[in-house]
């Protein structure tokens, strides 16, 4: 059976293997929280975001009342992934009691008010509320998003609720929010198996547990318990059997003793306009009879903010509460991609297959002849059997080449351990920057390969290590130093505008000094046990004096080549790269990294088909020069990648307004765009070249 053949099927097993867990594994990210009633928790607030322009906010930089103890930063919400992506959770003055409905609340205590509005304050909120700039809260980890989302019935939950609406050219701010809180009831049970066996206010030995059982026993003989009960010993042993029996009845889940566990954050915003040092008023969000006039946004305005707290029990459990916000919609549209995917991989694989068993064998058997019979006549049909002894003639640029397939290799690695952490559930949307965390720490540690994969590459090539040291801090420069060079870029136009898009100064120098402290390091680590290896000896000699290569034909044109091979691989992820673009851009949550696995992996598939068919097509026009034409070819897809894009960029993101939101979406899509070509060149450039190995040493065998 034939290698691209072989490869098709196990690709179909693969697809049947992982397919039940695209859809239903996932770890929601924390631990369940139980909650008495009558207990506290308060929400917490997010950046201010906006699908119009990708510029993120602190939510305290605007004009919100603060919290009387001060704002500081929630939990150890913080990481690598959050700061870059502007996601900053601190403290808020929205504090709830569990299962208590609460109305008129006031969120600007004890002030009772934020203002007066100068033109800074009212400039602000305009201009927010035009791009309209939506408002993040979390409460036990879930975000908040607008009432009744989370229906079943909701194709998709979109985060966040907006911060106000613009209405005959003036401008209203939601100051009032209803909140509705969803909770499903439990007995404890989460809180007692995180416990475990560490709770010993009960029974803080074997020997009061032996005691107890002694006392226990007596009684059931019929002994009086006057009679245990009289010394200071039976008092104490009484004592503490009390405390066991309360203890487990506590912790019986048939007790009354109930708790609660927040499966859902809902919220109704709307503005009503109230009066400085006045009683708050109970109006409804939703009372159509009693319209309340808004809070308009001008200056010498007070604003109170206020709020109400419903509870509300719902059937869904813990383990389910984020299925709603994880729901994407076209589900059908994902298994038709996979099967499309999976179509073509099989139909290419089917034509490899008979390139590779009939016509390479006819064509070993025609040479086979011309060197027996010395044949003129059979010249013109030789093809890529002429280029015996120039196949192997290492490219012009050589260097550049291995510094690019180093590259491609760490991207591949990186990308495909991130998607199978991903699709396994160990990257939930719950743990915040995660994802980006997890993709740079790996970018970071694989450059150990990234470096052993070019000097082995240049060994390959120029017959010797010589020269290893150049070959390895190239390649820790190149796409390192591409990424930060459009980082930096964005970063300084960003700057000025103070957004969270901006990293900090202390964490831009402290990715710096992870690059050259740990990613150079270990580069040339990786270049160094790769001269360790022997050379790869080639099959076939290559000659002294080129041969001349004739112009090619049209079928077998460089450039026709490049942008053939590329079409069926963006045709393999076009359907899933709209979704993930939709999802990334349009502010949805995407957890569909089953599909995205599976796609990447019949990509990879596909990439190496059209690779081995445009090589051969290439050879068969005595063209020897395929070393940097199959890595061009196999990250063609990228080209269609970025003109696709472009296009999105014009019809989903046609909102996306001013030079600084272009200038975020274009320099993200780019190092993305930059990380897939030089993944796919790579994944190219390796099937070429087992395909011409295998091919030449065939023809030395015959």
């Amino acid at each position: 059976m034939a290698p691209p053949l072989r490869c098709s099927l196990a690709a179909a097993v693969a697809v049947c293997l992982l397919i039940s867990g695209s859809y239903s594994y996932y770890v929601p990210g924390t631990y369940p929280q139980e909650f008495y009633p009558g207990g506290t928790i308060s929400a917490q607030v997010n950046s201010l975001t906006s699908f119009e322009t990708d510029l993120p906010y602190e939510y305290y930089s605007m004009p919100f009342c603060k919290p009387v103890e001060g704002v500081h930063r929630a939990g150890n919400a913080a990481n690598l992934g959050t700061v870059i992506m502007g996601i900053k959770l601190l403290n808020s003055q929205y504090n709830f009691t569990i299962m208590r409905q609460e109305k008129g609340k006031d969120a600007c205590a004890p002030k009772g008010f934020y203002g007066p509005l100068d033109g800074k304050d009212v400039k602000k909120l305009q201009m927010l509320i035009t791009q309209k700039y939506r408002i993040n809260m979390v409460l036990d980890n879930l975000p908040v998003t607008a009432q009744d989302l989370l229906d079943k019935n909701q194709e998709f939950v979109r985060p966040g609720f907006e911060l106000g609406y613009e209405e005959d050219g003036k401008f209203y701010v939601f100051n009032h929010l209803q909140f509705n809180i969803l909770v499903h009831p439990t007995h404890g049970e989460y809180m007692r198996a995180r416990q475990g066996f560490k709770d010993a206010a009960v029974l803080d030995n074997i020997d009061a547990r032996r005691m107890l059982l002694s006392r226990k026993q007596l009684l059931a003989a019929g002994a009086s318990e006057a009679a245990l009960g009289g010394s200071s010993s039976g008092r104490q042993l009484a004592a503490d059997e009390k405390k066991a029996d309360d203890k487990e009845k506590k912790d019986d889940p048939a007790t009354p003793d109930q708790m609660y566990m927040i499966v859902g954050f809902e919220v109704s915003p709307c503005s009503i306009k109230r009066t400085a040092g006045k009683p708050i008023e109970d109006i409804m969000c939703d009372n159509i009879d009693r319209v309340p006039t808004p809070q308009e946004v001008k200056e010498g305005e007070k604003i109170m903010y206020t709020y109400d707290v419903y509870w509300q029990v719902s059937d869904i459990k813990w383990a389910s509460r984020w299925d709603s916000y994880l729901r994407m919609p076209g589900g059908k549209v994902h298994w038709f991609s996979i099967m499309n995917s999976l179509l073509i991989v099989l139909v290419m694989a089917t034509l490899v297959a008979m390139i590779l068993i009939r016509t390479v064998r006819r064509d070993l058997a025609k040479y086979e002849q011309l060197v027996v019979d010395g044949s003129a006549d059979m010249k013109d049909e030789a093809g890529w059997k002429l280029l015996t002894g120039d196949a192997f003639r290492a490219p012009a640029g050589g260097k550049s080449l291995a510094v690019h397939f180093g590259s491609g290799v760490q991207m591949l690695l990186v990308s495909l351990v991130t998607l199978l952490l991903a699709t396994l559930g160990f990257l939930s949307p719950a743990s915040r920057g995660a994802l980006l965390t997890t993709t740079i720490i790996l970018f970071v540690l694989l450059s150990f390969v990234a470096g052993g994969s070019a000097v082995a590459l240049w060994g390959v090539m120029e017959r010797t290590y010589e020269g290893w040291v150049g070959v390895a801090l190239h390649v820790s420069l190149f796409l390192p130093g591409l990424v930060m060079l459009i980082f930096t870029v964005l970063n300084i136009a960003l700057k000025h505008t103070g957004s969270l898009g901006a990293v900090p100064a202390g964490i831009y120098f402290t990715i710096v000094a992870i690059w050259f402290l740990v990613s150079v390091p270990l580069t040339f680590v990786g270049g160094f046990m790769a001269t360790r290896l022997p050379i790869l000896d080639y099959p076939v000699k290559t000659n002294q004096i080129p041969r001349q290569i004739p112009p090619a034909p049209l079928v077998a044109h460089p450039v026709l080549l490049f942008f053939s091979a590329g079409i069926l691989p963006f045709g393999t992820m076009f359907i899933e790269l709209y979704f993930a673009m939709t999802s990334l851009w349009l502010g949805y949550f995407y957890y569909l990294f089953g599909f995205v696995f599976l796609i990447g992996l019949l990509t990879i598939i596909i990439n190496c088909e059209i690779a081995v068919l445009c090589t051969y097509v290439q050879l068969c026009a005595e063209d020897y020069m395929w070393w940097w034409q199959s890595f061009y070819r196999g990250g063609s897809v990228a080209f269609y990648v970025a003109l696709y894009a472009v296009g999105f960029m014009g019809s989903s993101l046609h909102s996306l307004s001013g030079f600084l939101p272009m200038l975020t979406y274009l320099s993200y899509m780019s190092i993305m765009i930059l990380g897939l070509y030089t993944a796919m060149g790579t994944v190219g450039f390796l099937a070429s070249f087992v395909f011409v190995y295998q091919i030449f040493a065939a023809v030395k065998q015959d």
